[in-house]
């Protein structure tokens, strides 16, 4: 047993040599519990970002990402010119309805106006955007690449129906993980 206990302070005394030659004071800690949190942080924050990239990329460009014969490009494209027609269409009802709501409760007669526009379109009826989460790169691509940024796109319920609507862009705020993918792809393409 003697020889155990002398063994190790051998071995001790060894390590604390090579420790004063090293020329450091501390002892280098193990990463900790956070330390691999952080980690876990950082590399879901690079996947996302990664991803969210790589689906932008198509959804700005479908045609050039996936090629020109692509099924799926030529419905993201449909999809697309789906969700500007109806941009175009609303903005044109709300400039002949006078600009909205506000201009009319300006006026000392309240004239007919529209208070309440809901849109059919064929993007209701698509899962993937409805709750799918796939809508925020179609409002992506009508915001930077149309620059269609007066109105807001969302869908919304009533009597059972999902109808696409708009808002103005000052009133609309962004579901947090929306709003992150959004900030996303305004630093990576439009900075």
């Amino acid at each position: 047993m003697q020889e155990n206990i002398q063994d190790a302070i051998n071995l001790f005394s060894q390590k604390l040599k090579r420790f004063k030659k090293s020329g450091q004071t501390e002892r280098i800690k193990t990463p900790g519990e956070n330390a691999y949190l952080q980690e876990q942080i950082r590399e879901r924050s690079e996947r996302l970002r990664a991803g969210v990239v790589q689906t932008y990329r198509i959804y700005k460009a479908p045609f050039e990402a996936l090629g020109k014969n692509s099924d799926r490009a030529a419905g993201i494209d449909r999809d697309e010119q789906a969700l500007l027609e109806a941009y175009n269409l609303y903005s044109q009802v709300m400039e002949i309805n006078g600009e909205g709501e506000e201009e009319q409760d300006k006026k000392p007669e309240k004239t007919t106006y529209i208070s309440r526009l809901e849109l059919k379109s064929p993007l209701t009826e698509k899962a993937g955007y409805v709750s799918g989460g796939q809508f925020i790169y179609l409002l992506m691509w009508l915001y930077f690449e149309q620059n269609c940024q007066k109105y807001m796109p969302l869908f919304a319920e009533k009597d059972g129906n999902c109808n696409l609507i708009f808002v103005k862009a000052a009133n609309y705020s962004f579901e947090s993980h929306d709003k992150e993918i959004f900030e996303i792809v305004r630093q990576e393409f439009y900075s």
